[in-house]
């Protein structure tokens, strides 16, 4: 029998120490999400910090190519790995735990990370529900069916591609446990036949995020407001390649902001809704092949004398965007009243208006499963009028 290649046998421990260290931070984020998504400043020069620690020992391990943290003088040949003079001791970053060993040191995760970490958090927790078409009564004429002969990530049931998504759940499986099993979760693995995207007018996105930073705007309040906006771009970035954002936050007047400020909020100052969908709509200048959203956050208690500006305001933004969606955050589920009041009602009139009455989680459950029925019914009038509006 020849002689087994000693590399072969290596055990990869900085893999193990990488697979260790994402499963204990997953395991953190979904007990502490909440506490994290509420901090003021959430995002610092692109980075998340957190109150998890890692220790940052070093890791014993023979001829891998990485930063040398000592080398040996050779004299020791050592049993076994017959490696002579090469003997290196190389760090391969810190580990998750308890030990009371080494240097104790803060986690940041790039936002990006924080963004996908909180997206699988969200997406386990939500359990977005399946839409199907309606049962047909009665004898009725079936309309010709569009030929499916792409793939998505987001689609109908009936559509669903078995073979794809067993194959995305055995390598999503793989990948966070280390074990070869077929654990299908559909929002995350599931694939289903579409339409080729070519065949569709549009393939880029304008989202414009607008933010009430009234002093009410606080606490449980950003909470809902980050994690619904978190789960639209899990769906939004797997059905368009292009996604520009834009982000505004308003109080007595509206500003534009970058990515890391708009989640850097300073609660202050009163309301003038208009303010808000006033600026939004001024960004769309020069916008023209785009899926045009605007999603716009607040308790809804505009101030004094705003009210009807407001309401042409909204106006406006309906004649602008393809869809407006409107989040009256409302922890602990009071009455809807004020400019919400009449949004609420407003949208059920214009079929692009969507009105979201942020409660809890279960309410951006709901929302979510509204806000997929622009893309998800592949027949319906909803999709075609995207679309015809460009």
């Amino acid at each position: 029998m020849g002689r087994i290649d000693d590399r072969a046998m290596r055990i990869h421990r900085g893999r193990i120490a990488q697979y260790k260290h994402d499963s204990l931070l997953r395991e953190y984020l979904k007990q502490h999400l909440n506490e994290l998504i509420q901090q003021k400043e959430l995002v610092i020069d692109g980075r998340v910090k957190t109150q998890i620690a890692t220790l940052d020992l070093p890791t014993l391990k023979f001829g891998e190519e990485a930063a040398v943290l000592a080398r040996g003088n050779g004299a020791g040949g050592g049993a076994g790995g017959g490696q002579g003079s090469g003997d290196e001791m190389q760090v391969l970053g810190g580990m998750l735990g308890g030990d009371h060993h080494g240097k104790e040191l803060r986690v940041e995760l790039d936002f990006d990370e924080f963004v996908r970490l909180a997206q699988e958090v969200l997406l386990d927790e939500i359990r977005l529900p399946v839409f199907t078409d309606a049962a047909a009564g009665g004898e009725v004429e079936s309309p010709d069916l569009p030929e499916l002969y792409d793939l998505d990530r987001i689609g109908l049931r009936p559509d669903l591609n078995l073979e794809e998504t067993m194959l995305a759940a055995l390598q999503r499986n793989l990948r966070e446990r280390g074990r070869a099993d077929y654990d299908v979760e559909l929002s995350q693995d599931g694939w289903y036949f579409v339409e080729d995207p070519t065949d569709y007018q549009n393939h880029r996105s304008v989202e414009v995020y607008v933010l009430d930073i009234s002093g009410s705007m606080r606490g449980e309040y950003l909470s809902l407001v980050r994690k619904t906006i978190f789960v639209l771009w899990y769906y939004l970035e797997r059905r368009y390649p292009t996604n520009l954002r834009r982000y505004v936050v308003f109080q007595d007047v509206a500003d534009e902001k970058t990515r890391d400020e708009f989640f850097c909020v300073e609660s202050s100052g009163g309301t003038h809704i208009s303010a808000g969908f006033e600026k939004a709509t001024e960004l769309l200048q020069g916008v023209t092949e785009h899926d045009k959203f605007l999603f716009l956050f607040t308790d809804g208690e505009t101030s004094s004398g705003d009210f009807d500006l407001a309401k042409r305001r909204f106006e406006e933004a309906l004649g602008r965007f393809d869809l407006v969606c409107y989040g009256h955050v409302n922890p602990g589920g009071r009455g809807v009243g004020g400019f919400s009041e009449y949004v609420q009602e407003a949208a059920r009139r214009h079929p692009n208006a969507l009105f979201a009455n942020l409660v809890d989680v279960e309410a951006i459950r709901k929302t979510a499963g509204e806000f997929l029925t622009f893309f998800t019914d592949e027949r319906g009038e909803r999709r075609g009028a995207l679309s015809r509006r460009h």
